[in-house]
């Protein structure tokens, strides 16, 4: 954790970092372990999370609110599907990311309580459900959404675009 800090500037932002490593450590390896079922892989994926957790920690407002922890997990799922993808690729196996089983980001509690907008985002696939939740529940830019997914900004775009139409057609079969 101190090579974590010194790359960080203010006490504010250490203080800040320090309560999110704390905190998500343990559900981050746990998250990561559950996608690629290898310790040392799992604390790589873990590592690289928290490498880009500090690109962002400025716009992180509170380090123990839901918002956080979302994000959190959703960094490190990222995170571990592109790490077994890498692997993967140099194995030349190719899988697609619907083999893994993911679990989703933010699991509702009762579904009978829960309202239908959550019913219908609970359907999605989980990166649809993932850019839907940075950018509308947290309020990342797509720019940013592109830096902490890993991800191209044309390919957030689209995907943003994608995840929109399939909630809307989720919805309209809810309401029929």
């Amino acid at each position: 954790m101190l090579i974590y800090l010194q790359m960080l500037e203010t006490p504010e932002e250490k203080s800040k970092f320090e309560q999110i490593y704390l905190e998500y450590r343990n559900l981050m390896f746990y998250v990561s372990k559950g996608i690629l079922h290898n310790q040392q892989d799992a604390e790589d994926a873990v590592q690289e999370a928290f490498l880009k957790i500090i690109k962002i920690i400025d716009q992180i407002e509170d380090p123990k609110c839901p918002k956080t922890k979302n994000l959190t997990v959703m960094i490190v799922e990222r995170t571990a599907i592109d790490l077994w993808r890498r692997q993967k690729k140099l194995q030349r196996v190719s899988m697609e990311e619907d083999d893994l089983e993911l679990g989703s980001v933010k699991e509702i509690e009762s579904v009978e309580h829960a309202s239908t907008l959550a019913l219908a985002m609970a359907t999605l696939p989980a990166k649809y459900r993932e850019v839907l939740l940075l950018r509308y529940d947290n309020g990342f830019s797509e720019a940013e959404i592109a830096n902490i997914l890993s991800m191209s900004l044309a390919n957030v775009h689209k995907t943003i675009q994608r995840a929109k139409k399939k909630l809307e057609q989720t919805l309209e079969e809810q309401e029929g």
